[in-house]
């Protein structure tokens, strides 16, 4: 466990070393020789042996709360240095340098003290039974929590803190796993590894805790993954946590705070926020649930204690205004705005110097971003999508400076910003809306063409609901380790290179209205997991052509939506060998479903929305002539045509009275 921790601040040392040059000009020698003294006492703490384990334990509490307290000198040099000028800095500067004087007597106290207990332990020829001495205390009353506890005990550092992470979330809470890579590495709980990116790390970290059972994928439709942890490994770990301070939630006003606590996670009302930071110094800040008054402001971003903020997720609150002293927080490296009712970003937030993930999907009337955010130059993470209007939010001129950018999704490509895009080669995630509009379409796929990292990607015509044409360029051909793609407006053909996609996963065909169903190429691809064609064909009937024996070999999610569509004949016994979820949206002349479907064993879900009434009867299962082809499904999900026509007559008779 010591280990572990001391490994990861030595690594936030040396960051800080190079990202904080300027603040740390003249303490580099000093920094040094304490990284020197942490990797001595990481190196014999992974082997260390004690008489007594509550010895031990004190030892590796004591040396954390050094950490900590050194973690707070740190960030508090930064945030002085940064407000301060003149003599008043050289007053800090003298501070700073006694603050790591102090540091280093105590970690070399700390060395002194190991030693002393491993030649007392030494000579009395002593060995420590259990090498995993930071555990939890005895007494659980259940075996899966001793099971759930024997395993948390027995992670890596790295897994341990991980997944104690994961426990900030409610309980049950679907957490995206792409929210959680962005927050992992915000949080710096990565460790860095020479030629691989730290976004693939975090998911690896991920992974391995999804094979331990530590965290389950929810078995959902639709895209995205989305993860859960499990009620009796997350009451384990919160025992642990709390012992270790390491997070905390406020469930009421009246709840106390240990100050050396690092994440805070507030379940009810945003008044407790200012409370919570004019006591502590957290790294973390989450809104859950709340779901209070729009005029809530945040004023406690004046505090102290929230200039130390790594991350401040305000995703689904009801705040209208975020004020210019969000600028003021120099350490933040996550800026969650998601589903907010924010419709104008301060100008200071081009100060967020640390930035590395912006999300501002969603938010308010919220049109385009200011010019100061080409000053983010270590943001990594910057996703978009507007709340009114069908296009993509303008951002300014100059984007292609930013070369960490790794996601760029949302956006409006004109006014020479498809041009621009070329100079991003590294990144992995595009989103472009208003695609062919003229001073846009041919300069972004040849742009597009130079990301030879790119994983996914999403074009959309301009007024692709009306029937916008999305032209692809003759000599285009998408990356080649592209792993999702998304094409939205009216296509010509389907494009020859569609066919040869092996790594893809994960295909959207919106409003494409081809004349030829794109499934007759589409089921050769060998890695596709998710497929929605949204009107993508205009057929009145599909057949046994749609899928061969064996064809979509790994397919689990196919949606299909379609005004045209009447037939769905025949399903070829072995087509879809994987199917789990099956949707069928907006077929409102759809008057029966395929002879075969019930040879799918594997199906778990089919939903009909809507689904016409006589055919509701069909699949009645008291007596309906379809009903064989269903009733092996687990759940099936419709809303027959009358409801629908229900609903929407209510609908208009409620505006109608509110008039």
């Amino acid at each position: 466990m010591a280990e572990g921790f001391v490994n990861f601040y030595i690594q936030r040392l040396e960051t800080l070393l190079l990202e904080e040059a300027e603040s740390f000009s003249g303490f580099e020698d000093e920094v040094q020789r304490m990284i020197g003294m942490l990797r001595e006492i990481g190196s014999f703490s992974a082997e260390s042996g004690s008489t007594e384990e509550t010895d031990a334990a004190s030892w590796v509490r004591e040396l954390k709360d050094i950490i900590n307290e050194m973690d707070d000198s740190v960030d508090g040099f930064i945030i002085q240095m940064d407000t301060h000028s003149g003599s008043e800095q050289k007053k800090l500067i003298d501070s700073f340098r006694h603050e790591l004087q102090k540091t280093s007597s105590c970690l070399d106290e700390k060395v002194l003290v190991h030693r002393t207990r491993e030649l007392n332990s030494s000579s009395k020829g002593e060995k420590r039974e259990d090498e995993n001495f930071h555990g939890m205390d005895e007494g659980e009353t259940s075996a899966s929590s001793s099971s759930s506890k024997l395993q948390y005990k027995n992670f890596p550092y790295h897994l341990q803190i991980c997944f104690a992470y994961c426990c900030i979330f409610p309980e049950n809470y679907w957490i995206n796993k792409g929210r959680l890579i962005r927050l992992f590495i915000a949080e710096g709980l990565i460790q860095g590894k020479a030629g691989e990116v730290i976004e693939d790390i975090a998911e690896e970290n991920i992974n391995e805790l999804i094979n331990l059972g530590m965290l389950q994928v929810v078995d959902h439709p639709g895209n995205g993954i989305k993860l859960v942890v499990p009620s009796h490994h997350r009451e384990v770990c919160l025992h642990q946590i709390k012992e270790e301070e390491f997070q905390t939630a406020c469930p009421n006003s009246d709840s106390s705070l240990p100050l050396t606590v690092r994440c805070v996670s507030i379940h009810s009302d945003m008044k407790q926020v200012e409370s919570v930071l004019s006591k502590v110094r957290s790294r973390s800040l989450f809104l859950f649930g709340n779901r209070g008054s729009s005029e809530d402001n945040l004023n406690w971003l004046n505090l102290y204690g929230s200039k130390f903020l790594r991350v401040l997720d305000l995703e689904d609150s009801k705040i209208k205004h975020l004020p210019d002293e969000v600028g003021d927080l120099m350490h933040l490296r996550y800026l969650g705005l998601k589903h907010t009712d924010i419709s104008e970003l301060p100008e200071r937030l081009g100060n967020l110097r640390a930035l590395q993930t912006l999300d501002i999907r969603r938010c308010g009337n919220l049109k385009a971003v200011p010019n100061q955010v080409l000053n983010l130059l270590r943001l990594r993470h910057f996703k978009m999508f507007k709340n009114i209007g069908i296009g993509g939010m303008s951002i300014p001129k100059g984007i292609g400076r930013i070369k960490s950018l790794q996601t760029l999704t949302g956006i409006y490509a004109g006014d020479g910003i498809a041009r621009e895009l070329g100079s991003l080669i590294q990144l992995r995630r595009l989103g472009v809306m208003d695609v062919n509009e003229d001073d846009v379409s041919e300069e972004l796929f040849v742009s597009v063409m130079k990301m030879r990292e790119l994983l996914c990607l999403s074009l959309q015509a301009k007024h692709t609901f009306h029937r916008g044409t999305l032209t692809l360029l003759e000599s285009f051909v998408p990356p080649p380790l592209l792993r999702k793609l998304r094409l939205e407006g009216i296509l010509e053909r389907i494009p020859n290179w569609l066919g040869l996609m092996e790594r893809l996963t994960c295909l959207r065909l919106g409003y494409s209205h081809l004349s030829e169903n794109p499934a007759s190429v589409l089921q050769h691809l060998p890695n596709l997991k998710i497929l929605s064609l949204w009107h993508a064909f205009d057929a009145k009937q599909i057949g046994k052509e749609f899928c061969r024996a064996g064809g979509f070999p790994k397919l689990e999610d196919l949606t299909i939506a379609s005004r045209v569509l009447e037939e769905w004949t025949e399903l070829v016994e072995g087509a879809v060998p994987s199917l789990k979820f099956l949707h069928l949206r907006n077929c409102l002349r759809l008057r029966m479903l395929p002879e075969g479907l019930q040879f799918i064993t594997t199906l778990k879900q089919l939903s009909l929305l809507p689904l016409l009434d006589d055919h509701e009867e069909r699949l009645r299962p008291d007596g309906g002539e379809e009903n064989y082809k269903i009733k092996h499904i687990p759940q099936v999900k419709f809303i027959t045509m009358s409801a629908v026509n229900q609903i929407a007559s209510h609908s208009r008779g409620v505006v109608k009275n509110d008039e």
